[in-house]
């Protein structure tokens, strides 16, 4: 029994001497770990800046005492401090937050003061909103202000030309509403409506006496993929049925004038928008196949639009080198130039109102000053600023000025408007029957280019 229990405790004693060893081989292969990552981290570029910022310390040591410890730590708080700083500038767009926040204060401190204190309801969306809207009023700028989402959807599918709808142009007819225009390639004219069909309903909803704006918000707020439509096309009644899609809006108009045996090319341009620059210079393009001598240009009652589409036009016409427009900002005044090498060496003239503004005058002196061509009309509207816009995170929208603009030779025409190079006023009896024939300001402009 003794020499048993004598045997057992020699395994024991064995046992603990080798977990002892083992014990002790994984601490040094602890150690060597450790050692080879210090001396890794002695080769990189990140500890030679520190030996070299903080020679105070020995970061070849192994233990620190607590002063050092507590250096680090203090250290390593601060670099915490300057990066979260440098983020939130970062992510505030440069400008400083805690800057910013103390300007804020004031407002924040009325808004808690009202909304917890007022007797009576509150829209805490309009105190906000109106708030902003007082912000960007303030200013004094005309162009700049605020778009709630309502508005900030209307106004980028005017810019920007494209709706979801079915493509067409109508307008009210007696009772019913009339198609006045089916844009190509569009879901209207891929179903068969024609111009000069009479809409008498819509998803079986009798059109008569509705608005044309409220047939045409139906039709583009229907979730439905396609509309029922039925027409009158003469006499007969057919019916339609057209599936909604995204509408590129045509904003360009082109046809063709024979004048003393030349052959003039006419575009139209209503809107500056994303898609214009394309559509001119596919209209463009078209009209010179049919060997036309001189063009026409009109932007009456175009009120601007994108100052990268208009330039892009007015690239296509002078000649590589010449002054499009200046912009003016803090005092510094740059050139933008023609880097295209495509140009134009016909007769050009441009036709213009008290409604043309913005990009349509820029277009206008453009070709005024630079192109040596002719303006033809009354005097425009005189907008020489540039805005940008900003979309906010809730779908609204702010507008505002970021700079002037300046004709070619330096000339600011804001509230001043460009000066035609042949004044023309309209008669009433255009207005009585607007027909090319009555159209004075293009018969001037006929006459100049043919001669």
């Amino acid at each position: 029994m003794f020499k048993k229990k004598k045997v057992d405790n020699k395994k024991i004693i064995e046992s603990r001497r080798l977990i002892k060893e083992a014990q002790e081989t994984i601490r040094l292969e602890k150690i060597n770990i450790k050692k080879n990552k210090r001396e890794e981290f002695r080769k990189t570029k990140f500890y030679k800046f520190l030996k070299k910022t903080f020679r105070f310390i020995n970061f070849d040591k192994v233990t620190y005492s607590f002063s050092e410890v507590l250096v680090v730590t203090v250290l390593s708080l601060l670099v915490g401090a300057f990066a979260c700083f440098s983020a939130v500038t970062i992510l505030s767009g440069g400008k400083n937050y805690f800057q910013t926040s103390k300007e804020l204060s004031k407002l924040i401190e009325v808004y808690e003061i009202i909304t917890n204190n007022y007797n009576g309801d509150i829209d805490k969306n309009t105190l906000i909103e109106d708030a902003i809207n007082g912000m960007l009023s303030s200013v004094g700028d005309e162009y700049t202000g605020y778009f709630d989402s309502t508005s900030t959807e209307e106004f980028n599918e005017l810019v920007t030309g494209v709706y979801e709808g079915i493509g067409c142009k109508i307008m009210n007819y007696e009772d019913k509403i009339k198609v006045v225009e089916v844009f190509d390639n569009g879901p209207a004219n891929k179903a068969g409506l024609l111009p000069d069909d009479l809409i008498t309903s819509v998803d079986d909803q009798n059109v008569k006496g509705m608005t044309v704006e409220e047939v045409s918000n139906y039709i583009k707020g229907k979730k439905e993929a396609s509309i029922d439509v039925v027409v009158l096309r003469g006499e007969k009644e057919v019916k339609l049925t057209i599936t909604r899609g995204k509408v590129d809006t045509p904003v360009v108009t082109s046809k063709t004038f024979l004048h003393n045996g030349k052959l003039v090319g006419y575009l139209g341009i209503s809107m500056f928008s994303l898609s214009s620059a394309t559509q001119f210079s596919d209209s463009l393009e078209k009209l010179e196949a049919t060997g036309i001598d001189s063009l026409i240009i009109d932007v009456r009652g175009n009120n601007g639009g994108y100052l990268t589409n208009v330039t892009k036009i007015v690239s296509e016409l002078l000649p590589k080198g010449k002054v499009i427009y200046q912009v003016e900002k803090n005092d510094v005044k740059e050139k933008i130039y023609d880097k295209d090498d495509i140009s134009r060496d016909y007769p050009i003239a441009v036709l213009i109102n008290g409604s043309s503004a913005s990009a349509s005058e820029i277009l206008a002196a453009a070709i005024k000053e630079s192109y040596g061509g002719y303006v033809v009309g009354t005097t425009t509207y005189g907008k020489g600023t540039v805005q940008q816009t900003k979309q906010l995170s809730d779908g609204t929208m702010i507008k505002f000025t970021i700079e002037n603009w300046l004709t070619p030779n330096g000339n600011w025409i804001n509230d001043v408007g460009i000066e035609p190079t042949h004044q023309v006023k309209m008669e009433e009896t255009y207005y009585d029957n607007p027909v090319d024939d009555n159209d004075l300001q293009l018969q001037k402009a006929l006459e100049l280019i043919s001669e």
